[in-house]
Formats: structure tokens, sequence, C-alpha cells
């Protein structure tokens, strides 16, 4: 597929700056920045779509850059908003010095400077979008500054903007909740003086201190809003530490114990008095954040009272559980489901009250593999049946066993539901080999590791009873009940339905049932399967030739000197991207697009070389070519839970989108066994988060001292790299 063009009409820079090396340190989610020239896209429409979600007018952005034919579709980029981001400032230059040199572009609402770790910097936030344009236009690059829209728009109050400002220091976030954060941290500031600080003005749940970069910053986590609105407040004062910044953080995101994490936002709550209403629910939850609904459900046959609130964060709802579960002989826990009442859909057995668990796509215990016929050999193969979350990275490097991957896309239909490729290998070759060795066998990524023991029941073992955890979800009744016959009969056997569904971000492992005839069978199981890799369970694989195209269909696109690159991690700087590019040409410009999806762990790009020549053998070159990342971000290993008390439990932070749970394995290999890993992957973050428990305390802190700064297992991306469509939709 491709994408919308580079359309003529724009101005070309006489000469582009250099682009960083590179070695050269990056932070997930870094401004974009003019990595090559601003100036792409036609006048696209950031309401609506863009008219091809390409290169072209001067200074004016497009649209996101659509997939396949599609149009780009609009949105939230440079230009639509007022505020400018100055840097490169002169140290000791005044807030009046900078508001003077802007003023004769137009209606200065607000300007803020500051200075962090040796750099100074400031905010303009203008009347209106024009005055910011002609700014930019005539002050970029003068005396050496940098002069470019802000990635976020500010308030007309005094304050900050993009994320390190005192942006309206004492105005509520829009969704109300308990984390502040705390910019221009001194060197070597720990977690427990942020914890001192601010425990005066209530409960803090966590109080974490990050660094990125150069910059020193953290995050405190009150149980209650009413506490940090108090903190904030005295913040603003002498009781907040010099040169401190305190603001509520853009995120209500927090450091959870593991124990406490939760699937999703909908909590329950239990034993409430007769005749309590919706309205006094929803107010007994509000303290801990946005309450979106809340009902009471009267049980007149049973006499119980109980109800549902959901809250617009998961935080919240984590916040909720904590500080009410017991109190008032309430009993508070997360919901089975995130939405009260909702029933099943597509797969799954059982409506969301009851649990969901997979089934497969024919509604049987073996998929249907005959539904759509099957193309003539080729270099393009279609995979159906492939696990929920699984990412196009996972498919390229399966498929690149077997030959070189030219293009690979992943097509989902749901968020719940198995997905299915497009895969083209390099020559019809190839593709024979791939589909020989991957038709009807299960995907590496359903592999997991077991933990099998003897069911408990009420404080006791039941010896003929097996319970196992680590099970793929797509793991069948059938192929679990065959797992355990390779050690007796097996009497019957299930697997329990989960809380809530999967989805690309949160794909959970189940869990099942299984009776042996005697307990001495299930000891037998247990002895040969409990800390064993999971083989032979999940849905396998449909690997065919993909359809042949009717006649009239999409021919390839003229060689020209505008590319659109798919597989770009989120959350990676341009310049990395510019700089695989810049080996094979001039870059005129490069833009790396919003993916529309924020559940996906990879973006796409347009790219305008200066010549078709260089397009030509950047495609020959880079095209399904793994990009060797040689500079991350160092990661962060800390103590899970908000005291960081010594454990098994890490929290691993400064992780990318893309990174895998095997390659986490491969990071914390030499200090043992892991015993469990949780991703907590959110979308439309820079960055992934993971908890990883260890088999020991004494290992886990080995891991601390020695992983922590340090860069993690890590396979670069692949590339996809292929001719721009041409704006009137012509190949």
């Amino acid at each position: 597929g491709g994408c919308g063009g580079c359309g003529g009409g724009g101005m070309l820079p006489l000469a582009p700056p250099p682009i960083p090396g590179p070695n050269t340190p990056w932070t997930y989610g870094q401004a974009k920045g003019s990595s090559a020239a601003m100036g792409m896209g036609g006048k696209g429409d950031a309401k609506g779509k863009g008219k091809s979600g390409g290169f072209g007018g001067k200074g004016e952005f497009g649209g996101k850059g659509g997939m396949g034919n599609q149009a780009g579709m609009g949105g939230d980029v440079p230009g639509t908003h007022s505020n400018v981001f100055v840097g490169n400032l002169p140290d000791g230059i005044s807030q009046e010095a900078v508001e003077q040199a802007f003023a004769p572009f137009g209606a200065v609402q607000s300007c803020f400077v500051m200075s962090k770790a040796g750099r100074t910097y400031g905010f303009v936030k203008f009347a209106n979008v024009p005055s910011a344009t002609r700014a930019i236009s005539s002050l970029n690059g003068k005396s050496g500054w940098l002069v470019k829209f802000a990635n976020n728009d500010m308030s007309a109050g005094k304050g900050g903007a993009g994320g390190l400002g005192a942006a309206g220091a004492a105005s509520a976030p829009k969704v109300k909740h308990s984390n502040l954060f705390v910019g221009n941290l001194q060197e070597g500031t720990q977690d427990s003086q942020l914890f001192e600080v601010f425990a005066p003005y209530g409960s803090v749940k966590s109080a974490s201190v990050r660094t990125k970069g150069d910059q020193i910053y953290g995050f405190v986590e009150y149980v209650r809003v009413e506490e940090a609105e108090r903190a904030l407040g005295a913040m603003q004062g002498p009781a907040c530490p010099p040169g401190w910044v305190v603001k509520f953080a853009n995120w209500d995101t927090g450091l959870s114990d593991w124990n406490e994490a939760v699937p999703h936002s909908n909590i329950y709550v239990g034993n409430l008095p007769p005749g309590f209403s919706d309205a006094q629910l929803k107010q007994a939850c509000s303290p801990y954040g946005t309450v979106e609904s809340a009902f009471v459900k009267n049980d007149s046959s049973t006499g119980r009272t109980y109800g549902f609130v959901k809250f617009t964060t998961n935080a919240a709802a984590r916040r909720a559980i904590s500080d009410m579960d017991g109190r008032n002989d309430w009993v508070v826990k997360v919901a089975n489901n995130d939405s009260w009442g909702a029933g099943g859909k597509g797969y799954g057995g059982k409506g969301w009250m009851d649990g969901w668990v997979w089934q497969p796509p024919s509604g049987r215990d073996e998929p249907d593999r005959n539904d759509r016929p099957e193309g003539p050999p080729s270099d393009n193969l279609y995979v159906k049946d492939l696990p929920p979350g699984i990412s196009e990275q996972e498919v390229t490097s399966t498929f690149s066993r077997y030959g070189q991957v030219m293009e690979c896309r992943v097509l989902r239909w749901d968020s719940a539901s198995s997905c299915a490729a497009l895969v083209r290998m390099a020559n019809t070759e190839q593709a024979m080999a791939a589909k020989a060795a991957t038709d009807n066998t299960i995907h590496p990524s359903c592999s997991k590791m077991l933990t099998v023991a003897n069911q408990q029941k009420n404080g006791a073992e039941v010896e003929d009873h097996c319970y196992v955890k680590g099970l793929h979800c797509t793991t069948l009744p059938s192929q679990l009940e065959d797992l355990f016959s390779r050690f007796g009969t097996v009497k019957w056997s299930k697997i329990l339905p989960t809380p809530f569904r999967p989805n690309s971000s949160n794909v959970p492992d189940y869990a099942g049932l299984v009776q042996m005839e005697s307990p001495e069978q299930c000891r037998a199981a247990i002895a040969n399967l409990n800390g064993t890799m999971s083989v032979g369970l999940g849905t396998p694989m449909s690997v065919r030739f993909a359809e042949a195209k009717a006649s009239g269909g999409r021919t390839d696109t003229a060689p020209n000197n505008n590319l659109y690159v798919k597989g770009w991690p989120v959350g990676f700087p341009e310049f990395l991207l510019q700089h695989e590019f810049q080996a094979h040409g001039n870059v005129i410009r490069l833009r790396v697009l919003d993916n529309p999806d924020p559940d996906q762990p990879t973006c796409a790009a347009l790219v305008q070389m200066s010549r078709v020549e260089e397009a030509t053998k950047a495609v020959q070159e880079l095209h399904g070519k793994t990009v060797n990342i040689t500079r991350l971000p160092p990661m962060r290993v800390k103590y899970a839970g908000r005291d960081q008390t010594p454990s098994e439990n890490l929290y691993v932070t400064s992780l990318p989108r893309t990174i895998t749970e095997d390659q986490v394995r491969q990071t914390f290999a030499k200090y043992g066994e892991l015993q469990r890993i949780k991703m907590l992957n959110q979308p439309g973050r820079p960055e992934t988060h993971v908890l990883v428990q260890m088999s020991s305390p004494h290992l886990a802190a080995q891991a601390i001292g020695e992983l922590d700064g340090t860069l993690p297992v890590f396979r670069g991306p692949t590339l996809s790299v292929q001719y721009a469509m041409k704006r009137d939709g012509q190949r």
C-alpha cells in the first residue's frame, strides 16, 4: 500500500541544517523538531481529511498520511494553535526581552522563560495562529534561536507549556486526578526527599524521581484529589523548594504495586446500605478522580444493595479500591468487566458479566480454514488466525526465517479477535518455503511459561485437580486436554474465563482446571509441566497464497523522489530515521506521522529525497532492512511499589514500544528465570513500562545494580519503503 504523495509548490531549504548522528542522546517521544525542512503536506484540513496526506505547500502541514489508497486524515499538528517554543536563548535573558522580540508579530498573551540543566528556553503564547506563524518564519535561526510551534497548546494565563512550565499552576486538569508533576529537580534528589516534601499535605501513594536526558523531574500521587490540590496550592508559596515547578501531571498514572494493578476503570461496590442512591455513590467515589457514571442496584430478592462506578482512568479506580475497600464494611474491587451489563460480542462464549473466554473464529473447536479461495503461487501470502495484539514486527520476525520480508501489514477486526496479515516475500520461492514451514503451526508468541500445581479449595489441596496458569488466550480446550492426557486419563478440563477481554496492548495469560483420574497422575503432570514452556497451545495459523488481484487493479508506482515508510517505532525521533536515508542521498523533507490507532507500536513516515535516483537507491537498500539502533535511552530499573521496598518485584521504565516479552527475558537472562513479566503498554504513550518478578530479592537487587541505566536487548525496526502515491491518486 502507498500513501498520499508529495506535491509540488513547497519551497526547498537553501542549506539544510546538519542532522544529529546516530549516537546523539535522545528520549522517547521527544519533540520531532525540523529534522529536514518544515513545510510538508498540501493544505491539509486539521479537522477532517488532508488532500492527500502528502508533501507540498509552503510551511503548511497536511493531515496524517493514509494507508493504501486512503487519503490522509487530519490531526492536531503544528499550526493548529498559537503557542511557540523558543530555544537556544542566552543565559540571563529576561522575560521582558523575549516578549519585546515577539511583540511586532502580534498580540502576546503570555511569555515564560526558564533555565534547566544549563539550557535557557521559553514559551510565547500569541492571540492567534497567524501571529505565531509570522514570528516563527521571521525569528527562527536569528541569533541562533530555535523558534517553532510548541508540542502542546497552553492557556492564556502566565505559565509554562510543553510539559515543563507551571502552566496555570493552580488550575485543575480537565480530568480530575491526584498526580502531580514536579520539575527542575536538582541532581541527586531521591524518592524519599520528594515524599518528605509532599507528605504534610495528605496521604502520598507514590513519589518517584525520574531522569530523561539531562532533565530530572518527578511525580507524586496522592490518594485523594483534594490532597493534590492542597499540595499544589502550598507549592505556589514559600513551602516550595527553590526552583521546583509543580503542576498537575498531564496523565493520571502512578507507580502501583503489582497486586494493585487493575485492567480497567470500572469498580464494583458491595454491601451498600439499603436506599443508597446513584448520586450518593458518585459523591463517595469522586475524591479519587473523575467519575463518568455511578449505578446502584437494589436486589429485592436477596436484600443486597451494590453498585458499579466507572472512572475516567484506571489509576482513579485503583486509588478508590485501595482506600475504600473494607471501610464501612463496603466491598470494593475491580468489576468483572469494563462496562456494566455489556454482553460479549464476536468471539467469546460468554458475556463480559460472566467473564470472557476465547472461542475459535468458526465457533467450533477448530478454525475454519477454507472460507476463501487460495491464489496461485506468488510472493504474496495471506496469514489467518494470528493471536490478538500481535505486531507487524513479530509477524515479520517469523517469516524472515525463510527469506526477506519486503512488506508486512497486520489486519485487525477489533481488539479481541484473531488477526490476519498480508506478507510479501522477496520472491515466489521464498513465499513457498515460508508457507510450507508455517501453515497450520502455532505462532511462537503463543508460547508461555506454565505454572502447574494442585488446585486449592477452602484452604486445602484437591489432589486430583491441576490448576494451570500461563495459558495463551487462544488455547483451545482440546489442546489442554491433549497436553494432560500424556500423563493419564483426563476426566474433564476447562479454560477459565478472564474478567476482561484482551486487546492489542493487554493480552492476559489465562488459567485452566484439569481433573485427572488419580492423584498420582496429577502429580506426574505437575512434575513434568510446571515451569516448562507451552508447546502446541494456541490457534494454528493458516498460511496461503494471497488471491490474485483482478484486472484493472493497482499497478506498480512509477519511481519518484517521494517515499512512504512503514514500521518506524512510536516515540523514536525523526533524526534517527533521517540518518538512514541520508546515507543514500539528500533528504529534503521528512515527517513521522502519528498512527491513528494508539494501540499500535509503529507508525509511518513521509520522506522526500532530492532526486529520483536517490529515492530508488533508498528503496533498494532500506526496504525490508532491519535498522540497527545503536543508542537507546537508558532503561530505569527499580523496585516495584510506592515505597520501593526491596523485594523480588521490579518496575522497569524507558523501554521502546516495540520491545517484546522475549527481549525483556533476554535482558534479565543472567539473573535466572523470571517468574512473571507484565507488559504495561499504554496506548498513545511513547515508551513501555514492564513489571518483572525475579525468583528472589537477592537476584532483583543484583539486576537493579547492574541493569539500571543500561540498554535493554532490542532488535531494531524492519522498514517497509515504497514510492509514494501521486497526489491525483494515480500510481
